[in-house]
């Protein structure tokens, strides 16, 4: 996991006033970010656009080895993984919860939290959860991009958007060009229009030349109408808590989650609680 700068584009949903609007308000609550004027992010990024959002506090990692990683940690400190495992039903004990497995098999503990993702337990359907469709690619790695591409996280106000970043090898990843449909991401044909549109858009935005994309792939995303995620116990329990991040917020959300679910568990209740309850 690296630290890096998060840039901001300006686009159709935020323009530059939006933009510095939104770059004072952060610096409100203490995260530092710096509104860029037009002008500034041409000479710095050669990026012509209407002003941009430069943020300090962001940073890059492999998904997967982040998440391998954290797991070690939680079994370092007492955690028990069983996996593979599909839970198939739950239950409220005087001094716990048990859980059944698919393979008959019941797992206890005081507490269980389902950290589901875009999925939805069918006890927390929600008339506010759509799923849509995103797509990404990732180029071969590049011989030459320009110093601040390989250090710095793109991202654009837009709709749809783009997205970028490079990995420690010289790649670029880039998505974004989400649809509100969850069956798209499953057609091989859209892959490959969405594809070349992607490398295209990074193409135009950057001046640099990626090519045909090494990798690419699709998948469902979750969005709800208000953008927050649901972090509430599961109706009808007091042990069992499920925590639904929805939005492109993920890592935000869950460390917002991680407080909610700990002082809910510990007898208390978080101040921010109340925003993300079940709707």
């Amino acid at each position: 996991m690296q630290p890096k700068p998060a840039l901001y584009l300006a686009g159709d949903q935020m323009n530059g006033a939006a933009l510095a609007a939104e770059a004072a308000a952060r610096r409100r609550i203490g995260i530092r970010a710096k509104f860029l004027h037009p002008s500034e992010v041409l000479e710095d990024y050669g990026i012509d656009r209407d002003g941009a959002i430069l943020s300090y506090d962001s940073a890059s990692a492999n998904p997967a080895q982040l998440a391998a990683g954290l797991l070690r940690v939680a079994q370092k400190r007492g955690a028990v993984i069983a996996a593979p495992v599909e839970i198939t039903e739950m239950a409220e004990l005087p001094s716990g919860i048990a859980l059944a497995t698919e393979d008959g098999r019941v797992l206890t503990a005081d507490h269980a939290v389902f950290c589901t993702g875009y999925e939805f337990l069918k006890k927390m359907q929600s008339s506010l959860h759509k799923v849509t469709s995103t797509w990404a690619i990732a180029t071969r790695p590049l011989d030459s991009m320009p110093a601040w591409m390989r250090e710095t996280i793109v991202w654009e106000a837009s709709d749809p958007y783009l997205y970028f970043r490079a990995d420690p090898s010289g790649r670029l990843v880039a998505g974004g060009e989400d649809e509100p449909t969850s069956k798209k991401n499953t057609r091989k044909s859209v892959l490959q229009r969405k594809s070349q549109r992607i490398a295209a858009k990074l193409e135009n935005l950057t001046g640099v030349s990626v090519g045909k994309p090494e990798f690419r792939w699709a998948a469902p995303f979750s969005v709800t109408e208000d953008g927050l995620p649901i972090i509430d116990r599961v109706e009808g329990y007091d042990r069992i808590f499920a925590i639904m991040g929805f939005g492109g917020n993920g890592i935000t959300f869950s460390m917002i989650a991680a407080q909610i679910v700990t002082a809910a568990i510990n007898g208390g209740k978080d101040p921010d609680a109340g925003l993300f309850a079940m709707r």
